[in-house]
């Protein structure tokens, strides 16, 4: 888990001029913060709309959406327990949500689907008008909701039941439709302690031999026998353990589809540059 602590999106499009901070964001929360983004964006701009009313009704409605947006929509970024620092309390509840076993209603099921805080619907998010309804809804914030290619999925999917979906159908329609990241299982097996892997991400990607973020698969940009040879010098330094050339592949891609295993390639004729990189990362 890699935590980004200020991400700001700037809108784009119709919505250029707005935008929204994130806090305390993981890098692998399950749906992308793009696609939260995107509908918060939509949300600003129709709220401007009614900036200048002077209906007490409408003044109360801003209220309570200004309200939500800045404490209670996004689940990122809030930790009401003060146990910790990475401020993922509502994340996790959210994700809880998810467990096998519970039965959700339309709105905590979209929710979930959008990144939005479902856990604070009916608690600090209350009277929120249901979104299943086979007609727009009157306020515009509303309607950008509806609107979204997951409210009509969910809206028309046959795993919802009498306006419920059960956590495990949720799952197996967001699988179907992308609606969730897909994690790599690579990023799941990496084993280097994670200061020595930050520290070789970091080595690999100065001297060229690498593109990509630390927290994703990284891209190898050099001959294939410099990986090889990197990661018999890793094994060699203990830095990896067990089969080598298999323990790297969570952290960097084989360029080569040949069938020849990393393992049985010769060394490079000039491996000075790998054996400073290594010695750089124990020292």
């Amino acid at each position: 888990m890699t935590i980004q602590k200020i991400i700001t999106h700037k809108c784009t499009g119709y919505q250029k001029g707005i935008k929204h901070v994130f806090e305390y964001v993981d890098d692998n929360r399950k749906v992308d913060i793009k696609t939260t983004a995107k509908i918060i964006c939509k949300i600003k701009k129709r709220l401007e709309f009614y900036s200048k009313s002077t209906n007490e009704e409408i003044k109360k409605y801003l209220f309570f959406w200004n309200k939500w947006l800045k404490y209670d929509l996004v689940p990122d970024g809030s930790d009401i327990s003060f146990e910790t620092t990475t401020y993922q309390y509502f994340v996790k509840k959210n994700y809880e949500l998810l467990e096998d076993g519970k039965l959700l209603n339309h709105n905590q099921a979209l929710f979930l689907l959008l990144g939005l805080n479902a856990y604070a619907l009916g608690k600090t998010i209350k009277n929120f008008p249901k979104l299943d309804c086979d007609e727009e809804p009157f306020h515009l914030a509303e309607m950008e909701l509806w609107r979204t290619d997951q409210n009509q999925v969910l809206r028309t999917s046959a795993f919802v039941d009498g306006g419920k979906i059960t956590s495990e159908n949720l799952l197996k329609l967001a699988d179907k439709y992308d609606f969730f990241t897909k994690q790599d299982e690579r990023l799941q097996n990496r084993n280097i302690a994670k200061k020595v892997a930050e520290k070789l991400h970091r080595l690999l990607k100065e001297a060229n031999y690498i593109t990509g973020k630390f927290n994703e698969i990284w891209q190898w940009e050099a001959n294939r026998n410099q990986l090889s040879y990197l990661a018999k010098q890793l094994s060699q330094k203990r830095i990896l353990k067990g089969e080598c050339h298999k323990e790297l592949a969570n952290y960097i891609q084989d360029p080569s589809k040949a069938k020849r295993p990393l393992g049985n390639i010769k060394a490079p004729a000039n491996t000075e540059a790998i054996d400073g990189i290594i010695k750089q990362l124990i020292t």
